[in-house]
């Protein structure tokens, strides 16, 4: 291997020798810092750094969205990364926007806007993670590009060779461009979920997923637990004509059971996730003792393949704590913070 890109890898190897350490290890992008130190600095109002779930979910009681009075002119946009209803049914065909999107036609607002700033601030850790892999995938491109051409100089690879591998290249780095674009805008989103739009939070602090209940409550429990604490759903009935409240009625089973399936479908999701997270920890292992060996080895692959499995375990994760978060709104029932069994104490 060249001088250059033993010191790319070297470079990576550094990288991950510091998610060790507590503060990384929770999902802070690499390079974020550098990316939001101009726009995020000290100012009245300004968001704590590092920012916790807890402390951003606070501000969603005096949003304007729920003073003003009248409908909002702003749009609730789709998340960049938790299409959790996509992810749960496997949808093949473009996304349902409406069921990626968290509940809020049957619970109370203040709860809406917490679900809104609690979709905004995952979507944030999501992005960063998916930075990170985008950076070492364009590390190891590069390395096997910049080995192609040195070897093509020698005689040893072909033209078409590095023609393709500079493909690669190229795709991997404009797929990290716009990651890099991601962070910025979800960080957008989340300021905008905060009321603090020209505050853009440097660094968040990745919330631990629950461990959920084990079975899950049943669809009557959630339709009698709905009906007796969720005061929305109470005054939004007591206003309602019969054929209204029929069809209330039927809204709440309905969106009551697409959680409880979404709930179900990436229960058998969070196995398999693990379990790729695990092959993609031994191969990395492997290819470390290898390397080491001097041996043939594809390290800087096998930390990209890693960093994705990781990722992709995470949104699953999320996925689940979100659509839980839900149910409990839906029930009239605070939608965080939660204890190690997903109850809200």
């Amino acid at each position: 291997m060249q001088p250059r890109s033993l010191a790319i890898l070297g470079a990576i190897l550094g990288i991950r020798d510091r998610w060790a350490s507590p503060r990384l290890a929770l999902g802070v992008a690499l390079g974020a810092l550098l990316a939001w130190g101009a726009v995020a600095a000290a100012e009245d109002g300004a968001l704590p750094e590092p920012l916790e779930l807890t402390q951003a979910l606070a501000f969603a009681e005096a949003h304007p969205r729920l003073v003003a009075g009248q409908p909002s002119p702003q749009p609730r946009r789709l998340p960049l990364y938790l299409a959790c209803h996509d992810l749960a049914f496997g949808a093949s065909a473009p996304g349902d926007d409406l069921r990626n999107r968290p509940l809020e036609t049957l619970i109370d607002p203040v709860d809406a806007q917490r679900l809104e700033i609690l979709v905004r601030f995952l979507d944030v850790v999501l992005a960063d993670l998916s930075f990170s892999r985008y950076s070492e995938a364009m590390a190891v491109a590069y390395i096997q590009l910049d080995r192609a051409s040195t070897r093509r100089e020698l005689g040893q690879v072909s033209e078409l060779r590095v023609a393709e591998l500079d493909a690669t290249y190229q795709d991997v780095r404009q797929r990290r461009a716009a990651s890099e674009a991601a962070q910025r805008l979800s960080r957008s989103l989340l300021a905008q979920a905060l009321d603090r739009p020209d505050t853009l939070p440097r660094e968040l602090v990745a919330p631990q997923a629950p461990v959920l209940p084990d079975p899950m409550p049943g669809l009557p429990d959630v339709v009698v637990a709905a009906e007796a604490g969720n005061r929305t759903l109470a005054t939004l009935k007591a206003a309602a004509d019969p054929h209204q409240a029929r069809l209330l009625d039927h809204e709440l089973r309905q969106q009551a059971l697409e959680l409880l399936l979404r709930l179900q479908a990436l229960a058998v999701s969070v196995d398999s996730s693990q379990a790729e997270t695990v092959l993609r920890d031994l191969k990395l292992e492997q290819s470390r003792v290898l390397y080491e060996q001097e041996a043939a080895a594809d390290l800087g692959y096998s930390m990209s393949q890693q960093t994705k499995a990781r990722l992709d375990e995470q949104r699953v994760a999320y996925c689940r704590a979100l659509a839980w978060a839900e149910l409990q709104a839906l029930q009239g029932r605070p939608v965080w913070p939660m204890n190690e069994k997903g109850v809200t104490p």
